[in-house]
């Protein structure tokens, strides 16, 4: 019995250590398989936090590494995925942001975005710093010839895409190489195949793919030799060195769990991965295999734990690939948007509204609401906030604010047991739908006075060539002093009726968007002359005081818009006996131009409305309140700024500066 005993002793130990050699095995297979299971250190977890969501930018076009998909306008690609990946490994928001190679690059160095896959070069370390290598990928040359290597390709026309690696490679090989650069490489496949080019250069797989994507790609050959076979890392700006390190343990974590193989079987239908890591379980294996018999009904245990971990880590990638999409469809959005809590904070924000505020992501999420809706009245967004917490249903409402009609909508969010959640608030410019069939009717109006006025002033120059004719006949024939005189008169009369016809023409005349050489003095001169008779009639006393050989290269027809409404508003302020002075003169930042008049004056509420659309203080009939509107709107397209005054003397100011030199 004791023989028994000491026998056994022996099998129950080994047995033991067998049993932990086969845990062991189980809980490092089941950690390299389990997701966001990067542990970061503190500094690393409050570098991340107060920077916020991590943006990726890359190529859109470079299928299958990357691409945007034209059949639903998804971001997708092996990179894509991998980022997804990484993404689930360090347990943070990464934001893929698909863009022209040569605006990520430009992204990148200017601190706009965070990561990007590229191969490392001497000019790129000037402005980034680099990851572990992430995948390795080998460049190849196509062309319409039956080339076998690469002899001689120095002599070719190369289509590359602009920023990519390989120019540098090109340059720095065969220095007189002819180099097209062309936004992606299918472009460039498109200039080969039309003969415009002799050669394209660029990354294997996708080169590959768009040759058979092209249904012409059978008349294109892939050189043999290789170009060049290098790694590929992620690229961070300098400026964000500490995320290197967390990137890093990223790229370890899925090395570690062997994704990268599924990635690419998924895009390439292929086993071999992009990146050959060395294999040092292979003698653990094979222990593993010689106790396999002793640990099958421990394996059979864990079994149905680690498919079920794998449906987990699916669906996970699944819903965070969705919460991207959303982000990127709702960063997308033109209209303002804005998402908070019953409490009022902030929870989420798209791009439009922050380039609006110019503010950051991190700058205004968890504060309060008044931080982003102060330009609009936090009144506004009390009072619709209580009606739709109250009633459950949206409301909207329509306000005025810097001269634009806006129409802000809430809508109440629910969760999924139908509880109260958050609020949608959406911000929408609606002053072009409001002003479009206003302003419709004003250009048709303006389209037939001017061509009411050509067509009058060709009809009246007929008579007034009669008359100037038949007066200088007569004028040869009498010689009577007194007769002579009516002749002058006659004659001057004729001559200031020639004058308000050209300016009239000239008033009519249709210009296009073309800038030239204005000179203000007579420019000014011919449009109150138009005036003249309504000044006469009204008494008004009109001074023009301009400098000497004072121009401005600017656009006629916005200008004439601008003092045409300023001149016809300040007639009509004065009304009866009074003076309209126009002061123009140069100053440091260019042309100052200020219309004074002696009306009926303007008060502080009237200054902050006066140049809204529709706002008129004029009896309903005479105004359609875009006089103003339009000179506005005009004055800021010419890149300058309009203001209305009040003087001492309780004259109104307003006063126009414009760029001498548009």
């Amino acid at each position: 019995m004791k023989k028994k005993i000491g026998f056994a002793i022996p099998i129950i130990v080994i047995t033991f250590f067998l049993y932990l050699l086969i845990l062991n095995f189980l809980t490092d297979s089941n950690s390299h398989s389990s997701l966001s299971g990067v542990k970061l250190t503190a500094d690393e977890l409050e570098w991340l936090e107060h920077h916020g969501p991590l943006i990726y930018a890359a190529d859109n076009n470079a299928p299958p590494l990357r691409f945007v998909d034209e059949s639903d306008g998804q971001y997708k690609g092996v990179v894509v995925d991998y980022v997804n990946l990484l993404s689930l490994q360090l347990g943070i928001n990464i934001e893929v942001h698909p863009l022209l190679w040569e605006d990520a690059l430009k992204q990148l160095s200017e601190n706009k975005s965070d990561l990007c896959d590229m191969f490392k070069s001497e000019e790129r370390s000037k402005h980034f710093v680099f990851t572990k290598p992430i995948y390795k990928l080998r460049a190849v040359v196509v062309t319409n010839k039956a080339l076998k290597n690469l002899n001689g390709i120095g002599k070719l026309h190369f289509a590359t895409q602009e920023g990519d690696y390989v120019n540098e490679y090109l340059r720095e090989n065969y220095p007189d190489i002819q180099i097209t650069y062309v936004p992606d490489v299918s472009h460039a496949l498109d200039l080969l195949l039309k003969g415009e080019v002799d050669a394209v250069a660029g990354d294997e797989p996708v080169i590959l793919y768009l040759i058979n994507q092209n249904p012409n790609g059978y008349k294109l050959n892939v050189v043999g030799e290789t170009l060049y076979d290098k790694e590929v890392v992620f690229a961070i700006p300098k400026e964000k060195k500490e995320l290197v390190p967390i990137i890093n343990k990223g790229i370890d974590s899925i090395v570690e769990i062997d994704q990268l193989e599924r990635i690419q079987q998924k895009w390439f239908g292929i086993s071999t991965p992009l990146v050959k890591m060395p294999d040092n379980t292979l003698i653990f294996r094979i222990l593993i295999g010689m106790f396999s018999i002793s640990g099958l009904i421990l394996i059979g245990m864990f079994t149905w734990n680690k498919s079920l971990q794998k449906e987990v880590e699916r669906r996970t990638t699944e819903v965070i690939n969705s919460k991207n999409d959303l982000q990127i469809t709702f960063d997308g959005i033109t209209e303002y948007i804005a998402l908070m809590d019953l409490e009022l904070n902030i929870i989420n924000i798209n791009k439009s509204y922050l380039d609006f505020l110019n503010l950051k992501k991190e700058e205004v999420i968890k504060n309060p609401y008044a931080l982003i809706f102060d330009t609009f009245g936090t009144e506004t967004i009390d009072d619709l906030a209580h009606y739709v917490t109250e009633t459950e249903l949206p409301s909207s409402k329509e306000i005025i604010k810097s001269h634009h009609y806006y129409n802000i909508r809430m809508y109440p969010l629910k969760s999924s047991n139908n509880d109260k959640k958050n609020l949608l608030v959406i911000i929408q410019d609606v002053t072009n739908e409001k002003l479009s069939e206003s302003k419709l009717l004003q250009a048709n109006k303006m389209s037939a006075i001017g061509q009411l006025a050509a067509g009058m002033a060709h009809e009246i120059r007929n008579p007034l060539g009669i008359i100037r004719n038949q007066s200088f006949i007569l004028e040869s024939r009498i010689e009577d002093p007194k007769v002579s005189r009516s002749f002058v008169l006659i004659n001057s009369a004729v001559e200031r009726a020639s004058q308000i016809i050209d300016n009239l023409l000239d008033f009519s005349r249709l210009t296009n968007d073309e800038k030239r050489w204005i000179d203000l003095n007579d420019f000014i001169s011919k449009l109150l002359s138009l005036e003249d008779k309504t000044l006469l009639k009204l008494k008004i006393n009109c001074v023009l005081k301009c400098e000497p050989n004072l121009k401005i290269k600017s656009n006629i027809e916005s200008l004439k818009h601008i003092l045409i409404n300023l001149i016809s508003n300040a007639i009509d302020a004065i009304g009866n006996e009074g003076e309209l002075v126009i002061y123009v003169f140069k100053n440091e930042s260019g042309i100052k131009i200020q219309v004074i008049d002696t009306g009926i004056g303007i008060t502080p509420d009237e200054i902050e409305k006066i140049f809204n659309p529709f706002y008129t203080t004029k009896e309903i009939g005479k105004g359609t309140g875009l006089g103003l509107y339009i000179a506005y709107n005009e004055v800021k397209k010419l890149g300058g700024e309009i203001v209305v005054k009040r003087t001492e003397d309780q004259r109104t100011v307003f006063e126009v500066s414009l760029p001498q030199k548009l």
